[in-house]
């Protein structure tokens, strides 16, 4: 299946820093998957393509880089210990009416039936955060977690294209703790996105 803007949304993923060419590229495993990231963020996408070789393309200028791309397999983690389901659309909202600049950061307070989103510039602006609810499905350890606005939104946007016309409107969020790597995915499905967190305080 064709995913919308792909393109694009690897160039985003991609670090754009000169002093490491070789995260500009995207890399092809042997095993059929694609990766890329910046070191802050990854992207995979699994059964992708057929040429049971490994190699390196910059995603600028086209060209192959036949550098030693990291070894992503090893950042997504095996265990978790919280589980979140929300609406992919309700997450994408609330992403961008928080993420008010490219820099900001929204904490994310969770609790059984729902998650706190708050930001820290309006907390500034305001002289105290500015909140939103939604719902959500959260089963194992609640605690609070702080991300980009621009990756968690980025994440979502890709997902959007991603997903199938009529795939459910749910997007599943793996965490081991608020300091490790989480994994975003949509129905267990062969796209997988990974976002390190912020750390507060």
């Amino acid at each position: 299946m064709e995913i919308k803007n792909l393109h694009r949304h690897l160039k985003r993923a991609a670090s754009n820093f000169e002093s490491r060419p070789i995260l500009k590229c995207v890399h092809y495993d042997e095993d059929g998957s694609i990766a890329v990231t910046d070191s802050h963020r990854l992207l995979v996408v699994k059964d992708f393509h057929n040429h049971e070789k490994e190699f390196n393309q910059d995603l600028t200028t086209m060209k192959l880089n036949d550098g030693v791309y990291p070894d992503v397999h090893r950042l997504i983690p095996k265990e978790f210990k919280t589980e979140i389901t929300i609406s992919l659309t309700v997450l994408i909202r609330i992403m961008k009416a928080l993420g008010t600049n490219k820099e900001e950061v929204v904490t994310w307070k969770l609790s059984d039936e729902q998650i706190t989103f708050s930001n820290q510039s309006d907390a500034q602006m305001y002289g105290g955060p500015i909140q939103i609810s939604a719902n959500a499905s959260v089963t194992g350890e609640k605690f609070d977690i702080s991300f980009s606005a621009k990756y968690v939104k980025e994440c979502c946007e890709f997902f959007m294209d991603a997903k199938e016309r009529y795939a459910v409107d749910n997007v599943t969020i793996k965490m081991v703790s608020p300091l490790r790597p989480v994994v975003f995915s949509i129905d267990e499905s062969k796209h997988v996105y990974l976002v390190t967190p912020v750390r507060m305080g």
